[in-house]
């Protein structure tokens, strides 16, 4: 291949990886990355309220996922947070919970330095809501 064809082929991939990692960008609602980070609070769990850790993150190209873990009677147990949705309010977000007592809904609302959050889960059926809260460590 010739020089001068090399030199069009790395520039046009390049214009076209810049151009890729922009549009991912803009696909990410504003504000949304602000949520990223670990949070310590309290999580209503068979009966009563738990520990509970949540860590919500974005790789590098805008992808939302999320985990927590529960310390109850019986030990800690994981579960994974997936689905992430801005909803109608300037901080609120909905996500789907999954864990081995099953899947749901959660409902968060950030304070405005996105600090803190206050929200409820519900199983699928969403006919009880349960308090979840957090604090960035």
């Amino acid at each position: 291949m010739n020089k001068q064809l090399t030199i069009f082929l790395r520039s046009t991939l390049i214009v076209l990886l810049v151009f890729t990692v922009t549009l991912v960008q803009a696909a990410v609602p504003q504000g949304i990355m602000e949520i990223a980070g670990r949070y310590v609070g309290m999580a209503y769990n068979g009966g009563d309220l738990d520990p509970v850790v949540t860590v919500l993150s974005f790789d590098s190209q805008g992808r939302f996922s999320g985990s927590y873990s529960v310390e109850d009677e019986n030990g800690i147990f994981e579960g994974r947070l997936s689905g992430l949705i801005k909803e109608e309010g300037e901080r609120s977000f909905s996500l789907e919970w999954t864990d081995q007592d099953g899947e749901g809904f959660v409902y968060l609302d950030f304070s405005p330095d996105y600090s803190s959050f206050n929200g409820v889960w519900t199983r699928t059926d969403g006919e009880e809501q349960f308090p979840w809260s957090g604090r960035r460590q």
